[in-house]
């Protein structure tokens, strides 16, 4: 009997510190507030009334004086709307009846003698199209490769398909205006076209010479790009 009863003491005092702990976890765990707790802190620290907003101070902003700049320029714009005049040279060579037609992925050293060729001669360059489809990239391209010489230079891809440009480089040698207007074979395709060209990667002199005994006709145009070329 004496061991029973311990045992049941036990057991009476274990409940006894379980009822305990559970009371102790319930008043430290934290109380949602009810309806009433949201009544009073609303009559404590009520809502501005609608009437009442535009009276209410308004901490105005710091006033910082920065310094004036100018407008950003607009290359993109600026340059669509001049590409086709090319450098400052461009419209005193326009009417150059000499083109060479390039791409800006030719080897470097050649796009260098024919850019300084066209220098000399007074002949213009001609890009089927931009560089990265960016006109930005297109004149950074185009000025490291001009630097500081007078060269004329278009975006022309109409004289592309025009002269029937294949390759690069293709030097043409305009014969009359209507080289520069006319069609391929829109009119009459047995008569010569108004034009002459040769291609390969040659110097301008070599491809003047060529076009020279191509076309007789071609000679008195050919004779003073020769001296402009030999001659500077």
């Amino acid at each position: 009997m004496p061991a029973r009863t311990e045992i049941r003491a036990i057991v009476a005092a274990a409940c006894a510190l379980g009822l305990l702990a559970a009371g102790i976890a319930l008043a430290q765990a934290p109380r949602w507030p009810d309806a009433d707790d949201i009544e009073r802190a609303r009559k404590v620290h009520p809502f501005p009334q609608a009437d009442r907003l535009g009276a209410q101070p308004v901490t105005a902003p710091p006033r910082v004086n920065l310094p004036s700049t100018a407008a950003p320029t607009d290359i993109e714009a600026l340059a669509r709307a001049g590409a086709r005049l090319g450098s400052p040279s461009a419209q005193a060579t326009a009417a150059s009846p000499l083109r060479i037609f390039i791409t800006l992925e030719m080897p470097r050293a050649s796009l260098q003698l024919l850019t300084d060729q066209a220098a000399r001669s007074g002949a213009v360059l001609v890009l089927q199209g931009m560089k990265a489809n960016s006109m930005r990239e297109t004149l950074a391209a185009v000025s490291s490769l001009i630097g500081e010489r007078q060269v004329a230079w278009v975006i022309d891809p109409e004289a592309f398909a025009r002269h029937r440009i294949e390759r690069a480089p293709t030097f043409v040698l305009s014969l009359d205006d209507r080289a520069d207007t006319a069609t391929s074979c829109s009119t009459d395709c047995r008569a010569p076209p108004a034009f002459v060209s040769v291609s390969g990667d040659v110097s301008l002199d070599h491809a003047l010479d060529t076009l020279a005994r191509q076309r007789p006709e071609a000679r008195p145009l050919v004779a003073p790009l020769l001296a402009r070329l030999k001659g500077s």
